[in-house]
């Protein structure tokens, strides 16, 4: 039995766990489905203001973006006091 998660990246699992499709998630955050895909498959990476707009319709952190992203964050605090 093969995991059915098995190849997609962090960031389609968590559009699939929001019950997003990338097209309903494109017209949410003001881009394209392929720019959706793009971002997916590492071929780019979206600009700040866009993984903002990402972690607010998936309902996580931006650091949970970066990382599904690939980007690394570590030593970046949470927030500023």
């Amino acid at each position: 039995m093969t995991d059915s998660n098995e190849g997609k990246s962090e960031l389609r699992l968590l559009r699939e766990a929001a019950e997003l499709t990338r097209s309903e998630l494109g017209r949410r955050i003001g881009v394209s489905e392929r720019q959706i895909y793009d971002w997916e498959n590492g071929i780019k990476l979206p600009r700040i203001d866009r993984a903002v707009a990402l972690a607010r319709e998936l309902g996580v952190s931006i650091q949970t973006v970066c990382r599904a992203l690939g980007i690394n964050i570590s030593g970046v605090p949470d927030e500023e006091l």
